[in-house]
């Protein structure tokens, strides 16, 4: 279809008999030798995803065509995207019309954010964000579970610490709409990527309530911990770097080639402990296969008690370093995962033989207790090693939530007008009974969950935040303790 296009728009090119012909997406040269590739190089190729010559609303066609042909997930999340043209192919008609590029662009992220699957993404304009969500009011709130909101960090010298709002104090009421609805109406659109979890939206909207653009007012009503009084105080969002956009456990951590994707050390009591970053290689540590080999040799060596194995912040990364890492837990091979993809020479999706995956048991081997830390913040295959690690009978999963829910394979490219560059999966996992891994459904429930569950509450948050203690690595230290006392009584 898209070849029988471009040829007939070279046809109608050539057969004008100018030299230059203007349309709707530019200046096109004609006349004698012009040819395929020129049409290629003008209107752009569909197989790559190259709409960035045409007019918006044509750009915005072909990429809904393409994006709902090779999205990997679509039956699985129930994506109706019928619903979704029909809903925002009018703003983007709108935009053109009145060459508004803010609208345009914010079309465009408001279908893909529509999609919950964090493996999405799209160019952001910098300008756009910060006109956004550039202001904080100068503290960061968090859900918990006993479904209050509460106040986890207080900027010094903000309008919301010279107002009195202390921390762990409860929001109430957000611009006279309580709170839990407030965080209802809370878009999610300048998230890094759309959210595939109940859980991560929550989460989300917590750290967006707090976010506006810069000179924006509002009405917080509140009260302090200990203390009967509420109160009701006036903020200004000012400009602030995103402080309080970040993620306010602290697990999301940059690291760079110069790093390693991995830190060891034993912990008191003699339990092991690794934190990974990521399966990949880095600079600091070019072979990670032979540095994680290193670091379970060390742990046997130093005859550790056990190990608990941090995976929250983890960006995820290659899945043969994943099955390596978990091999070395293994005692007999595991299925670790398919792969089906969209193929072109195929016209639709296939699976792909050669990308199937086995765990295979690995030397030295790690056969005590093992606690695995995750929570919302465990990216990519990271869920897939917590996963597999999970069959095994000496491990247990602890987190104060599910993972990401999100896990795929990349490669899905469109370039849209203006620049604008949309990242998509265009392959889903299976295990071995070929049903999805990983990967959230519609009911927007992490298929990765912990086994001690370690909710959000006051007590865990005031050690986190005010003690500076690790509640959840308190909790899977205490556990192999305790595992180590029955077994030893």
């Amino acid at each position: 279809m898209a070849c029988c296009l471009l040829s007939g728009l070279a046809a109608a090119l050539l057969g004008a008999g100018c030299a230059r012909t203007a349309t709707k997406t530019g200046v096109v040269p004609s006349g004698v030798g012009f040819s395929m590739d020129a049409v290629k190089e003008i209107f752009g190729s569909y197989s790559e995803g190259n709409f960035q010559n045409r007019a918006w609303p044509d750009a915005f066609q072909a990429m809904h065509q393409k994006l709902s042909r090779e999205y990997a997930f679509t039956d699985w999340k129930k994506i109706d995207w019928d619903v979704l043209y029909d809903t925002h192919a009018p703003l983007v008609e709108a935009a053109e019309l009145a060459q508004d590029d803010k609208a345009y662009y914010l079309a465009l992220r408001s279908y893909l954010f529509s999609i919950p699957d964090s493996s999405l993404g799209i160019t952001t304009p910098e300008t756009y964000r910060e006109e956004a969500i550039g202001g904080g009011y100068g503290f960061s709130v968090a859900p918990m579970e006993d479904g209050r909101i509460r106040v986890v960090q207080v900027e010094p010298g903000f309008f919301a610490d010279m107002a009195g709002i202390k921390w762990g104090a409860e929001i109430i009421q957000w611009n006279d709409l309580p709170v839990a609805k407030a965080l209802e109406q809370t878009s999610l659109l300048w998230n890094d990527t759309p959210c595939a979890t109940r859980e991560c939206r929550l989460l989300k909207q917590c750290a967006l309530l707090t976010r506006a653009p810069v000179g924006t007012t509002v009405s917080v009503m509140f009260r302090n911990l200990d203390s009967e009084s509420v109160w009701v105080t006036r903020l200004e969002a000012r400009r602030d770097s995103y402080k309080t956009l970040s993620d306010p456990l602290q697990q999301e951590i940059s690291f760079s080639e110069f790093d390693s994707p991995m830190v060891d050390k034993v912990l008191d009591g003699g339990i092991g402990y690794m934190k990974l970053h990521g399966q990949t290689a880095t600079l600091a540590t070019p072979f990670p296969a032979r540095a994680f080999r290193r670091i379970v040799e060390r742990f046997l060596d130093d005859d550790v008690n056990g190990l608990i194995v941090d995976l929250r912040g983890n960006v995820g990364g290659l899945d043969d370093l994943a099955a390596s890492y978990a091999g070395h837990f293994m005692q007999t091979p595991m299925f670790y995962r398919d792969q089906v993809a969209f193929d072109y020479a195929k016209g639709g999706f296939a699976l792909n033989k050669a990308a199937s995956i086995t765990i295979e048991p690995r030397t030295p081997c790690f056969t005590g207790p093992v606690m695995v830390l995750i929570d919302y913040s465990t990216r990519g295959n990271s869920q897939a090693l917590a996963d597999s690690l999970h069959e095994l009978p000496n491990v247990t999963l602890v987190g104060a939530s599910g993972t990401d829910g999100s896990w795929a394979l990349p490669g899905g490219k469109i370039t849209m007008p203006q620049g604008y560059v949309i990242s998509y999966p265009i392959g889903r996992m299976l295990d071995e009974s070929g049903s999805i891994r990983i990967t959230a459904k519609a009911d927007l429930e992490s298929p990765v969950k912990p086994d001690i569950l370690l909710p959000l509450t006051l007590e865990a948050c005031r050690a986190f935040f005010q003690d500076g203690r690790d509640v959840l690595l308190d909790k899977a230290l205490e556990e192999i303790k305790a595992r180590n006392t029955v077994t030893s009584s």
